[in-house]
């Protein structure tokens, strides 16, 4: 009985499409609280602190969040393309 090792390109290249779609959707949220945000009536402190807590680490946890899926659907690309170059 033959195993198979090792991936399959067309597999990997979807799940690549996956992670880019992944990504654009956190981009396409962040743009939406952005708008959303800015068009609230909350006003105090507490506004205050939520304001200062997605201009920094929420929004730039999100934003590595995309990043990371955008690296990992590249990486998965180089991946297949290896193996099909290995497997011509």
């Amino acid at each position: 009985m033959t195993t198979f090792l090792g991936l399959v390109p067309d597999e990997v290249e979807t799940l690549a499409v996956d992670f880019d779609a992944k990504a654009g959707d956190i981009e396409t949220l962040i743009s939406s609280l952005v708008v959303r945000l800015s068009t609230t009536t909350w006003t105090g402190p507490d506004r205050d602190q939520f304001q200062s807590d997605w201009d920094g680490p929420l929004t730039s946890n999100l934003r590595n969040a995309a990043a990371s899926l955008r690296d990992a659907a590249a990486v998965a690309r180089a991946n297949a393309e290896q193996q099909r170059q290995a497997s011509a």
